[in-house]
C-alpha cells in the first residue's frame, strides 16, 4: 500500500499545490519509493507503444512469410528457384524488399524506410537491415546455406513470444524511465533554486528536490496519458518545466523569507 503522507501529497499535487512544501519531512526510502512510482506512470505509454510494435511485427511479418517465395543464399548470393522478379511489400509497420535481380541498393531500402517504419530487404548481394537508429548491412558470404524456410521460421516464431517478454520488457522499460525521472527532477530542481533564491527562501538542494518531485506529478501524468494515446505535444519537456516550477512557487510562498540585515 502507498504510505499515507506519500498519498496526501500526491493528491495535492493535483488539487493543492500549496501544501507540497510539506514533502520536505520526508525520508529517502519514502522519496525513493515515489520516484519509482512516478517512473512507473512514465514507462506505460513505452511500453504500449512497444507491445503495439511487436504486435504488428508479428501480423505484418506473417503476411510477408506468405508471399516469400522459394530461394536459396550460395556462393555469397540470393538465388530463387523460379525466375522471380524484385518486389517491395509495405505494411504499416515493415517495407520489405525482396530483389534478387539486384535492382536496389542498401540507399534506396533506406529512403523508402519513413519514420518508425522497419525497413527488411534480401538483396542479390546481402540482408540489409534500415531501423531508425540501426542500420545494418550484413553479407551473403555468413549467410551461405540458408533458405526461405529458415527467414519463414523466424518471422512465424513471433507469434509464439512469451508472456514473460512483455514482464521483462516493461521492468526494463520501468528502470530505464527510473533514470529519465531523476535526470529531469535534477532539472527542474535547478530552476527550482534559482526561483528559491530570487524569492529570497533559504531552502536546501535537498529540500527542493523533494517538492520539485511532487510539483512535477501533474504535468508528468498528463503527458504520459497523451503519450498512451501517441499523442506528443510540442515542447513537452518545456512545458512540464514550466508547470513543475510555478507549483514549486505556489507550495514554498508561505515560506518565511531570509531576513536582509541592513547596514
Amino acid at each position: 500500500m502507498i504510505d499515507i503522507q506519500i498519498f496526501n501529497l500526491m493528491k495535492a499535487s493535483f488539487l493543492n499545490p500549496e501544501k507540497l512544501s510539506s514533502a520536505r519531512s520526508l525520508s529517502k526510502k519514502k522519496i525513493i519509493v515515489y520516484l519509482f512510482i512516478l517512473s512507473f506512470i512514465t514507462a506505460i505509454p513505452t511500453w504500449i507503444q512497444g507491445n503495439k510494435l511487436i504486435d504488428d511485427f508479428k501480423r505484418d511479418g506473417q503476411k510477408i512469410a506468405e508471399q516469400l517465395p522459394s530461394f536459396k543464399i550460395e556462393q555469397d548470393k540470393l538465388k530463387t528457384e523460379e525466375k522471380t522478379e524484385s518486389f517491395i511489400y509495405q505494411t504499416d509497420s515493415i517495407i520489405f524488399t525482396f530483389d534478387p535481380t539486384g535492382e536496389q541498393t542498401p540507399e534506396d531500402v533506406k529512403k523508402n524506410t519513413i519514420g518508425t517504419t522497419i525497413g527488411l530487404a534480401l538483396l542479390k548481394d546481402g540482408f540489409y537491415l534500415s531501423a531508425p537508429g540501426y542500420p545494418g548491412n550484413i553479407p551473403y558470404s555468413r549467410m551461405n546455406g540458408l533458405t526461405d524456410t529458415f527467414f519463414k521460421d523466424i518471422v512465424l516464431g513471433m507469434e509464439r513470444v512469451n508472456r514473460l517478454i512483455y514482464i521483462f520488457s516493461f521492468v526494463l522499460i520501468w528502470l530505464v524511465s527510473f533514470l529519465i525521472v531523476v535526470i529531469y527532477n535534477l532539472l527542474y530542481t535547478v530552476f527550482a533554486n534559482l526561483v528559491a533564491t530570487f524569492s529570497r527562501r533559504s531552502l536546501r538542494f535537498s529540500d527542493n528536490w523533494k517538492i520539485v518531485l511532487f510539483a512535477s506529478t501533474l504535468p508528468t501524468v498528463f503527458f504520459a496519458l497523451l503519450n498512451s494515446f501517441q499523442l506528443t505535444p510540442y515542447l513537452q519537456l518545456e512545458a512540464s518545466l514550466v508547470i513543475t516550477t510555478y507549483f514549486y512557487y505556489l507550495s514554498i510562498k508561505k515560506i518565511p523569507k531570509e531576513q536582509i540585515i541592513k547596514k
